[in-house]
């Protein structure tokens, strides 16, 4: 599953937006894409990119409701994307605000985790987020999300098993597998983990360059202890490249079970330039899958010293 740019790149390309997208109401959107390495003058709709290193350039342009045609030019190359935007609503009455309530979970929180179980008894399931139809988030050169998660996803089962767990995939090719079927798959087989791994986007009027940084997602306490073990692990593997945003909380279908200790790990944005770069490096990607795998580690052995065993 190597991304080869260079040999399926053209000149120029456009990787985000795509053609015909349509979008609800916004004033601004971002437009990634490649061009040949070395080139630097890209502008797009009149706004000079930013192009890294590999020749991935980023703009964030304004458009309006309706039609909007984007432009990027490179010397005399051109590559143009349509994109429909919606018309802004008439404003409305505002809603009234829902009371907040988490998903229950168990109250004994100590039962759920791996406390008393030695490694070889330990099951972890690892989702490699994404895949088949569905590509999830698309860098620069057009590499989709789903193919950089398979990948770390394989590193940290794999490191996982060398550490003497029971480590199980939810995919270990290109295939669609729907949402819900995911920690439901971990579910009918009594796992003590639940890892989802993803890479992430900024929102269609984000910036990809600013917006870069690690996080992890969970829903309830008995994610978010595992979700910590395994944000600082990640945070020390990549200080050097990119800030770490911590714990948040998320109600995503992966994230939100009430057995098991479940949690979303945002490795990185494969739509930012240097993001890109870093997924395309097969020692990058061991570094985080690495990282990954001694967090999750981390938290069994944790879990244990918190209960004096």
């Amino acid at each position: 599953m190597t991304f080869l740019p260079s040999i399926l790149l053209a000149f120029i390309s456009i990787a985000f937006p795509r053609e015909e997208a349509r979008f609800n109401f916004l004033d601004r959107c971002y437009v990634i894409g490649a061009v040949e390495r070395g080139r630097t003058n890209v502008v797009v709709n009149g706004v000079n990119a930013y192009v890294y290193k590999t020749g991935a350039f980023s703009a964030v342009i304004n458009v309006v409701p309706g039609k909007n045609t984007i432009t990027a030019t490179c010397g005399t190359n051109v590559c143009t994307r349509t994109i429909n935007v919606a018309e802004r609503g008439a404003p409305g009455k505002p809603k009234v605000e829902k009371k907040f309530e988490k998903l229950p979970y168990a109250s004994d929180v100590a039962s759920n985790a791996p406390t008393n179980k030695a490694p070889a008894e330990t099951l972890i399931y690892i989702d490699a987020g994404h895949g088949g139809h569905d590509s999830g988030a698309i860098s620069p050169h057009g590499l989709p999300e789903k193919e950089v998660n398979l990948l770390i996803a394989r590193i940290v089962a794999k490191e996982l098993l060398a550490k003497g767990y029971k480590a199980v995939l939810t995919r270990d090719s290109d295939f669609f597998i729907p949402l819900y079927d995911r920690p439901r798959k971990a579910h009918a087989e009594n796992a003590d983990a639940f890892v989802s791994i993803h890479h992430n986007a900024p929102g269609h009027s984000g910036d990809p360059v600013a917006d870069r940084f690690s996080s992890v997602y969970a829903w309830n306490d008995i994610g978010s202890r595992l979700a910590s073990h395994i944000g600082r692990s990640l945070a020390e593997a990549t200080k050097d490249e990119m800030p770490y945003k911590g714990v948040m909380h998320a109600n995503f279908v992966v994230t939100r079970s009430s057995q098991i200790p479940s949690c979303l790990v945002e490795v990185d944005f494969v739509t930012s330039p240097a993001g890109e770069a870093d997924c395309w490096n097969p020692s990058r990607r061991l570094r985080a899958g690495k990282a990954i795998a001694e967090g999750i580690h981390s938290w069994c052995r944790g879990k244990v010293l918190e209960e004096g065993r």
